[in-house]
């Protein structure tokens, strides 16, 4: 199964647009949004996609309740507060907003992939036997780059996606 993996696009809507398009297009399965959405005209967008969507905050959220109350009368997305922890396909998971928290659960050894957002730098590396996943922005702002990554779950591949 293909996982698109999105972070930070910060009111960038037509970005985070062209975000779910390409992981549409794609044919990813699910979506995991790694924070920093910042306001409700998002989830609409999130929306689109066409599978299941799984939110985590960041920390730059400027309208929770209002985003909470939204997502929690959507039929495709869940918001699971500030940690998401699943398996899909025999890999296990986790996603925070933070660098440091998701490196302290890459250390643990307990999670096939650790996933974080929040300083918008691209990176794939291995922490042990765990993989430990940053997409980079979707808002294009510090990097100038807008991307995301596509994991396979049946390859155990990584793609990075550049819009």
């Amino acid at each position: 199964m293909k996982i698109a993996i999105l972070s930070d696009s910060h009111d960038n809507w037509e970005k985070l647009k062209q975000g779910v398009e390409s992981a549409n297009k794609n044919k990813c399965r699910q979506l995991f949004f790694v924070g920093d959405l910042i306001s409700p005209p998002g989830v609409s967008i999130l929306e689109q996609f066409k599978g299941k969507v799984f939110m985590v905050f960041g920390n730059n959220e400027g309208e929770k309740v209002a985003l909470t109350r939204l997502i929690d009368t959507s039929e495709t997305i869940t918001l699971t507060g500030d940690i998401y922890e699943t398996t899909v396909d025999g890999i296990r998971f986790f996603m925070n907003h933070y660098p440091r928290i998701s490196e302290l659960a890459a250390l643990s050894g307990e999670f096939d992939v650790c996933i974080h957002g929040h300083n918008h730098e691209y990176r794939n590396e291995k922490v042990g036997n765990t993989r430990l996943l940053n997409p980079g922005e979707i808002q294009g702002y510090k990097t100038g780059v807008s991307t995301y990554i596509i994991f396979d779950t049946k390859v155990r591949t990584v793609q990075k996606i550049t819009l």
